[in-house]
């Protein structure tokens, strides 16, 4: 059986931190190099891996427990179970798990014919092109919120937090 991975977590011990601002930083980049180009696929593949480490973050500090390495089903069904912000759940219930559908068939349906239904490789391209361009756009909604989320859970050990969240729910 496989060792079961944890993720690493930032301390004031530790440079976490800086290392996962650099490689959201460089994903960020690159996913827009791969779009630009044509690599469609690439950028995909990056989107997911933001958004789940997006979601085991927040779901880790909601719950105060562990939720490395889990797939974006995991994760679907844990927000499903635990969480309660609409906006949150609407992401994932609704636009995450659509597009998960479509990431599926991009990344898992690129050769494959089904039977009465003929797809060019073109076309497929150009639908790999959308999903990677609203990969992009849900990457970016979901570490929105999830960061909003994060903040909500952080006031209610830092007072100040409430002055700073008031100010941003105003804004």
């Amino acid at each position: 059986m496989a060792k079961s991975r944890k993720r690493a977590v930032r301390t004031s011990d530790n440079n976490v931190g800086q290392e996962r601002y650099e490689l959201y930083k460089a994903a960020f980049e690159w996913i827009t190099k791969s779009i630009s180009e044509g690599f469609y696929l690439e950028a995909i593949s990056l989107e997911e891996s933001l958004i789940t480490d997006r979601l085991e973050s927040y779901l880790t500090w909601l719950r105060g427990t562990d939720f490395s390495f889990k797939t974006l089903g995991d994760l679907k069904r844990a927000i499903e179970t635990y969480e309660t912000d609409n906006a949150l759940r609407q992401l994932v219930l609704g636009e995450l798990d659509h597009w998960r559908q479509a990431r599926n068939q991009a990344a898992h349906e690129m050769v494959k014919i089904e039977d009465g239904k003929r797809v060019g490789w073109v076309d497929r391209m150009r639908i790999n092109q959308v999903v990677a361009e609203e990969g992009f756009k849900l990457v970016r909604k979901i570490d929105r919120q999830t960061k909003l989320l994060i903040l909500i859970l952080e006031k209610a050990n830092f007072p100040i937090f409430n002055f700073l969240l008031e100010f941003l729910l105003d804004f």
